[in-house]
């Protein structure tokens, strides 16, 4: 089988008056040199060449090599271009380039054993000559047996749908294999069949792929830059389209390995670039500066991992434009001098994890501020409109530095001065006096706050995670803070109580506060509160109108709990393991959590007695609870109950409850059952050896297995089916308490079609008989023997 598959892109316009015609030394020009892969307008002589139906008189061997060669108009373009096409290629995209000329990873011509290109050739030149005014993709392909496809630097054999190139493909390879005995114009050794030699027509193989330039501009503008050079491979149309500066504003060049001459290039072809993205490059500053000098649009700029001259910080004035900076990891000047920075439309500054003696800030539009991590020991700031200052571990700022700073920014709302361990409350009250609008204020890992004599009453954030200073003295400051939302105390090792009465509270964390003993919140709107190992926690109360969800698990020395949470309908208190009997009360109804619908008590080893009457609970969780020995539920909405490793339990009451199955089986010392489910299907009791009565009242009960119960008698037996009628399956092996009186009360269930009397006393079977018409299943023959 062999297969002949050419690939033409023609446009529908002459080569002058084709959209994006002038981007001809544009974006990936020498494309044009895809070399039978894409084959666009001729160069306008050989055009003529054509039309005057010149005959060729070169070898056919000369022709073939003319076919895959470029025209000297393409090398020249190509030349020109090539600079760019490094710098894509720089850029991350597939390919090569090799005098200005790219290797394409898709060609594949008609190549033979034993037999020239000159069919091929005129084949291509036919369609080339009825479709060359055609603006569309088109594939064309047939089968040809033991026929491989070489193309310039690569080959493809397309009978493994597989590429020999170890370079990465940049087309999907549209191909479409038609059997050659279904008509189409090819013999069977792989040349054109007579007969159809003069009447091939494009249309019988080409899959047509219109896309206006308004449509083809939309689609890209979804690709990155990456895809964009990958698109602008296929045609003219595409790589005009690719080439839109709309697609260029951002010229992110991050870790790449550009040089300065590209980067020039890149520049003068796209000079309204309002991003660029230089970190990570080499020769950093050169790159910068040539961006500073040749973007008169740039608006943000990032700059990272490198060196930058204080140069570059006076040059910056130039970029009237510029709205962003961002400069991480970086070292500013020579180490020594003060770096200025001044611009008087910049709003947004990081100068992030650098190295840098002293810096000056004169930015009166800067709204936001960044100098985390870096390691200057003074600065200086004049931003009168600043709003967000961020300063966290800056570790060589003393605490004068740092109130000399913030106190200079009269509109700041939002601080970060975390891991600035000099940080004193000298300083927080200078700040609190100078900043009126303060909301937000990070002040983790500040071992010197202790917030004494410090008010903040427009605070609605507060953050003092691993404060050695905050104590329950502290909580008097905090409450002063009326408009606090949220509040963070984790790891504050010389707390012991938290008592707040604040309006606006959302959400509060205390998580590992080894010494945390009393929690007591009394905040309306608190939807939130994380409480989490802490060790000698012992009570919490809380009261919300807000509150949906409360997880206090692992608090093992918790014992009271006291809720007044109107909203609140899931609690986890998982592993508390102090918790008594008492806590049911605060559950049941008139308890203070009259919506509550989940309940988790697992692994709550000090509960004995579980008496909940609840109205709204659905679901119950007592997993692990192995001290309990009596459960007693009066809850109507109970639907899903969980009673693993309750191995002692001994008295179960379920009424009434909305429960649809129940598996007591795990639980086997119960020996009294009391069920009233409205709504229950399903019964196990296998396993109760010592269950002697029992009370089930199941209207819709269909399957009972109550196997091993040994001490089950006749009378529960009678009011079990008198109660429960529905019964189709009921299981009573080894029930040896089962008289021949008890079966006789199975006159009583219509519906049974499954009965198990297996290793009974039972010999009469005359009642079963007689009563359960629909029975089915064949009873077991084995019986218990005297």
């Amino acid at each position: 089988m062999r297969i002949w598959c050419c690939l033409w892109f023609i446009d529908d316009e002459e080569e002058g008056n084709r959209p994006g015609g002038n981007m001809k030394e544009g974006f990936l020009a020498n494309v044009d040199g895809f070399e039978g892969n894409i084959v666009n307008d001729d160069d306008d002589d050989e055009r003529e060449e054509r039309e005057e139906g010149e005959e060729e008189e070169a070898p056919v061997s000369a022709a073939a090599a003319a076919q895959f060669s470029l025209t000297p108009n393409r090398r020249r373009q190509g030349e020109e271009s090539s600079l760019f096409e490094k710098t894509v290629s720089t850029m991350g995209c597939s390919g090569s380039w090799d005098d200005a000329t790219w290797r394409p990873l898709n060609w594949c011509s008609r190549v033979s054993e034993g037999e020239t290109s000159a069919s091929a050739s005129t084949a291509v030149e036919d369609c080339d000559n009825h479709d060359s005014y055609h603006k569309r993709a088109k594939v064309y392909s047939g089968f040809h047996e033991n026929t491989s496809c070489p193309s310039t630097g690569r080959d493809y054999n397309i009978s493994q749908g597989s590429s020999n190139s170890s370079n990465n493909g940049l087309f999907d390879h549209n191909f479409i294999l038609n059997d050659g005995s279904d008509g189409h114009p090819f013999d069977g050794n792989g040349g054109i069949d007579e007969k159809h030699e003069g009447g091939l027509r494009a249309e019988d193989f080409e899959i047509r792929m219109d896309l206006t330039d308004d449509l083809l501009h939309m689609v890209f503008s979804f690709l990155d830059h990456c895809n964009l050079c990958h698109a602008a491979m296929v045609c003219r149309q595409w790589r005009a389209a690719s080439a839109h500066e709309d697609f260029w504003r951002c010229l992110n060049f991050e870790n790449r390995n550009i040089s300065l001459e590209q980067f020039e290039d890149m520049c003068q072809r796209y000079p309204n670039a309002t991003e660029v993205n230089l970190s990570g490059t080499p020769n950093m500053h050169l790159l910068v500066m040539r961006a500073v000098s040749s973007l008169r649009n740039i608006e943000a700029l990032t700059l990272g991992r490198g060196q930058l001259g204080d140069v570059f910080f006076h040059a910056l004035v130039e970029c009237s434009m510029l709205r962003s900076l961002d400069v991480n990891d970086a070292i500013l000047g020579n180490g020594v001098q003060e770096i200025p920075i001044n611009h008087d439309r910049l709003c947004d500054l990081k100068v992030t994890k650098c190295r840098v003696m002293r810096i000056s800030i004169r930015c009166p539009q800067l709204k936001s501020l960044s100098l985390k991590r870096s390691n200057m020991a003074q600065v200086a700031l004049n931003c009168p409109l600043l709003n967000l200052l961020d300063i966290s571990a800056c570790h060589k700022l003393t605490d004068a530095a740092i109130r000399s700073a913030v106190t200079s920014c009269p509109q700041l709302e939002s601080l970060d001065m975390s891991n600035c361990s000099c940080v004193s409350d000298e300083t927080l009250r200078e700040i609190a006096h100078s900043c009126a609008n303060l909301h937000v204020l990070n002040s983790s890992y500040c071992p010197n706050i202790s917030l004494e004599s410090v008010r903040l009453p427009m605070l609605t954030v507060l953050k003092l995670d691993n404060c050695e200073g905050i104590t329950s003295a502290s909580m008097a400051a905090i409450a002063h803070s009326y408009m606090l939302e949220e509040l963070e105390l984790d790891n504050c090792h010389m707390l012991t109580s938290v008592s707040l009465d604040l309006p606006r509270l959302q959400k509060i964390r205390l998580v590992h506060c080894r010494k945390f003993a009393d929690l007591n919140v009394q905040c309306s709107m608190l939807s939130s509160v994380m409480v989490s190992n802490c060790t000698a926690l012992h009570r919490i109360s809380i009261s919300s109108n807000s509150l949906q969800k409360l997880a206090l698990q692992k608090q093992e020395n918790l014992t009271m709990l006291a809720l007044q949470c109107q909203c609140l309908q899931e609690v986890d208190l998982t592993d508390c393991a102090s918790l008594t009997n008492s806590i049911c009360n605060v559950f049941s109804d008139g308890g203070g959590c009259p919506m509550l619908k989940s309940l988790v008590l697992d692994n709550c080893e000090s509960l004995t007695a579980v008496q909940l009457s609840s109205t709204s609970l659905v679901s119950l969780s007592l997993v692990g609870c192995r001290a309990i020995t009596t459960l007693e539920l009066a809850c109507p909405c109970l639907e899903k109950i969980c009673l693993d490793a309750c191995d002692h339990l001994e008295r179960a009451s379920f009424c009434p409850a909305a429960l649809r199955s129940l598996n007591l089986g795990i639980c086997p010392k119960l020996n009294t059952l009391r069920i009233d489910a409205p709504c229950m299907v399903s019964l196990e009791l296998k396993g109760c050896g010592v269950l002697s009565e029992a009370s089930i009242n199941c209207p819709l009960l269909t399957s009972l297995d109550a196997s091993f119960c040994s001490q089950l008698k006749d009378d529960c037996l009678s009011a079990t089916t008198a109660s429960c009628p529905l019964i189709e399956s009921l299981i009573l092996m080894s029930c040896r308490s089962i008289d021949s009186d008890g079966l006789f009360s199975l006159r009583w269930l219509p519906n049974l079609t499954t009965l198990d009397l297996s290793y009974t006393f039972l010999t009469n079977l005359q009642p079963v008989f007689e009563s359960c018409l629909q029975l089915k299943v064949t009873l077991k023959s084995l019986l218990y023997k005297h």
